[in-house]
């Protein structure tokens, strides 16, 4: 079709694309084999998307299911019922070594010593392993190295603390 054609027949919406992006009334010859390798195409685009996302909210959702069982897991190692708790992942390393640190006595968040727990392995029972931990003194704003005291577990093996 002619370009006065197309802009009769459907208004002229296609003007804005250029001649090579616009429905053309014949395949150009090629019997059909171009549109199946577009189409093939487009289909294997699709399920890699798909296959993708789905990968993603299943490891995504592990993550969840794995933190929320930390949170449990340092609420039954120390005997409180805190809800304010910090948690920082092991993102350097792509493990599923996570840190939760909480108050040890009743009081804004950070606003006491916290003791931090490492937690590793499994979920087992809506809990996971504590390996080890740490203290750290009250208002400080960041969990540096040179703040913590008193490592014991894996915290002390890994020379995770600045002090005994």
């Amino acid at each position: 079709m002619s370009d006065a054609v197309d802009t009769a027949i459907d208004g002229g919406r296609w003007e804005r694309l250029p001649a090579w992006l616009r429905p053309r009334e014949d395949d150009g010859g090629s019997g059909g084999e171009r549109r199946l390798v577009e189409i093939t195409v487009l289909v294997l685009v699709g399920v890699l998307l798909a296959v993708a996302t789905v990968r993603d909210l299943v490891l995504q959702t592990n993550v969840n299911h794995r933190l929320v069982a930390d949170l449990a897991t340092w609420r039954a190692y120390t005997g409180h019922a805190y809800h304010n708790l910090a948690t920082e992942q092991d993102i350097k390393h792509h493990s599923t070594r996570e840190i939760v640190c909480g108050n040890t006595s009743p009081g804004g968040p950070k606003t006491r010593t916290q003791i931090c727990l490492i937690v590793t392995g499994p979920v087992v029972h809506g809990r996971r392993a504590v390996r080890g931990g740490y203290y750290l003194p009250p208002r400080l704003l960041f969990d540096v190295r040179s703040a913590r005291y008193g490592c014991f577990g894996a915290a002390s093996e890994q020379g995770l603390c600045a002090k005994g």
